[in-house]
């Protein structure tokens, strides 16, 4: 994998997003993070919406992102993502839900809805821009799991977030 030490965070191409997921990747509070961790591991059916955020940092780059977990009261219905905290572009973000729809290109003779789950890749905050997804069916890691619980810690490991060094991950 290449060194991209100075990366353009408001132009990534494919291959840098990727880089990106891969790098690795530090909670900047430890006490926050496991906080995320112990409440989505212990609760079996999320019981109202809650958002839990913390601050991560990939320290050979430093960029600053927001790790962001979103429930709601039904338990196959989430978000799980990292954004950058420059832009509030997410690096990755997926959103879980059988009856949720996404139009992608969107405006165009190529526009497609996508139903269901999927993942957003560099992709704006802004509810309204135009932007594309991927089903989570095409993504091995995450097509054959539906709960917050099991997303999350697949998340934390595909996005090679870890404790600093010295610190364990559950």
């Amino acid at each position: 994998m290449s060194n991209i030490s100075k990366v353009d965070i408001n132009n990534l191409s494919e291959h840098e997003v990727n880089i990106l997921i891969n790098a690795e990747k530090n909670p900047s509070s430890i006490l926050e993070y496991q906080e995320i961790i112990n409440d989505i591991e212990e609760s079996l059916v999320p019981l109202s919406a809650h958002t839990y955020r913390c601050e991560v940092k990939d320290r050979q780059r430093n960029i600053i992102y927001q790790f962001q977990v979103h429930s709601t009261p039904i338990a196959t219905r989430f978000s799980i993502g990292l954004m950058f905290c420059d832009n509030h572009i997410h690096l990755i973000r997926l959103d879980f839900g059988e009856d949720l729809r996404h139009t992608n290109n969107y405006g165009t003779d190529e526009e497609k809805v996508i139903c269901g789950s999927h993942a957003h890749f560099n992709s704006p905050a802004n509810k309204y821009a135009s932007k594309n997804v991927i089903p989570i069916g095409k993504i091995d890691e995450f097509k054959n799991i539906k709960f917050i619980r099991d997303v999350l810690m697949q998340f934390i490991k595909y996005t090679n977030i870890k404790k600093k060094a010295g610190e364990q991950n559950d």
